[in-house]
């Protein structure tokens, strides 16, 4: 093969794995708009049923607890039968979840709906980065997995869009109407996603990383203690970020003094910070190619998620705007780069989907701990900011434990 067909080859290939990683990402987009087109309706929703918003509430804690059970067995799904075959069968369960719910005309049904849509939401999560890791080599993965972890701030920003196009305010039962667009867009998504998406054979798990040899075992894949580790490190993150993402209109509220409208206004400048801070960390993750220095950028994320958590229930009104400006770029560089370690820390290829299913379990997790946090807003507001910083500063320290365990493992090609 000439220079030229090589470099052919090349181009091809880095053709072949941008496409996976616009799929895989647009994929989780769809899946987050199926979660939050409740939170876009919730007022016609309740209207439309006769429900409380409390009881209504319900329609998205169903789909995390779904996805909270799901996402381990997902991620050894994967590695057993590949992230392709296990991301339609969760495209299709948000879809059908989806016409379901727009069928419905009563609080249980629609419920049960939503738990066939928190399959979906619980799949997605894992499958969507483990096509990205299968697509590219551990050095091209910054930029993807940068962006593939803003999913939730995309996925969040495309429904409140387009739901300003489907519903009426003074219709109750125009919240259907979201429900049959998204189920299109999900349908959509599933028949590309079937046409487009391609995948290696499956690896064996030994060392040599030759396909077709035994299937990957769950119990194996959990093994590494390194998985755990940055599995770990999200976990402390998600403690303290999750609750501040949720929060924080009420913390403005009730501790400033502002407005219901103007304290969700300035809260969306956190999710303006944290998305343009991930896109970022993938520029920097072009350059910074080693395992040793990803890892060490981990440790310098939590460090600098010590910080903004320190100063998360503390800061005053006229702080508002830097606080989540500089907060959300600070935010963003723990799951950039999380998310481009994770599929490494297995000790083979093969285990990659289970590691990224650990890592989005703890991540999922953290989140319980969200009514314990406002409890201690309300309270304790300095005595919490101090402990979600040590929380913080633990990460640190066991990101440098990672990088212990890590250290004899080659880095990644091209550095």
């Amino acid at each position: 093969m000439g220079v030229s067909d090589r470099g052919a080859a090349r181009r091809g290939a880095r053709g072949g794995s941008a496409l996976m990683g616009v799929l895989a990402i647009a994929a989780g987009i769809v899946i987050v708009m199926n979660l939050f087109k409740v939170s876009a309706s919730l007022g016609q929703i309740t209207a439309d049923l006769g429900i409380g918003a409390s009881t209504g509430s319900w329609l998205v804690t169903v789909c995390t607890v779904v996805a909270v059970v799901l996402v381990l067995p997902a991620g050894g799904l994967a590695d057993r039968f590949g992230p392709k075959r296990v991301g339609l069968v969760g495209l299709a369960c948000a879809a059908l979840g989806s016409v379901a719910g727009a069928l419905c005309t009563d609080i249980g049904p629609l419920l049960a709906s939503r738990a066939l849509e928190g399959v979906g939401y619980g799949v997605t999560g894992v499958v969507s980065p483990a096509i990205i890791a299968e697509a590219f080599p551990p050095e091209r993965r910054g930029v993807p997995m940068a962006v593939w972890s803003c999913w939730m701030d995309l996925g969040m920003l495309a429904v409140l869009t387009v739901a300003n196009l489907v519903i009426d305010p003074a219709v109750a039962s125009s919240w259907k109407g979201l429900w049959w667009l998204c189920a299109v867009l999900t349908a959509a998504m599933a028949a590309v996603y079937a046409l487009a998406v391609r995948e290696g054979p499956r690896l064996d798990p030994g060392a040599s990383g030759e396909a077709g040899g035994p299937r990957p075992l769950l119990a194996g894949a959990l093994k590494s203690p390194a998985t755990w580790v940055v599995s770990l490190v999200f976990f402390l993150y998600n403690v303290g970020v999750l609750s501040l993402l949720t929060l924080a209109p009420l913390y403005c509220q009730v501790q400033l003094g502002l407005g219901a409208a103007e304290a969700n206004s300035c809260t969306s400048l956190l999710t303006v910070g944290m998305i343009s801070g991930a896109l970022a960390t993938g520029l920097v993750l072009v350059r910074v190619r080693t395992l040793r220095g990803r890892i060490m950028l981990l440790a310098a994320s939590m460090v600098l998620a010590a910080a903004v958590l320190g100063w998360a229930y503390v800061y005053t009104a006229d702080q508002i705007i830097p606080f989540m400006l500089l907060g959300g770029l600070a935010l963003s560089i723990m799951p950039a780069v999380g998310f481009t370690i994770v599929p490494e820390t297995p000790a083979s290829p093969a285990f990659a989907g289970t590691a990224i299913g650990l890592f989005m379990l703890m991540g999922n997790l953290a989140g319980f701990g969200t009514p314990l946090v406002g409890a201690l807003m309300e309270s304790a507001p300095a005595v919490l900011s101090a402990a979600l910083a040590a929380a913080s500063l633990a990460g640190a320290a066991l990101s440098l434990l990672l990088l212990r365990l890590m250290g004899g493992r080659p880095s990644a090609p091209g550095a």
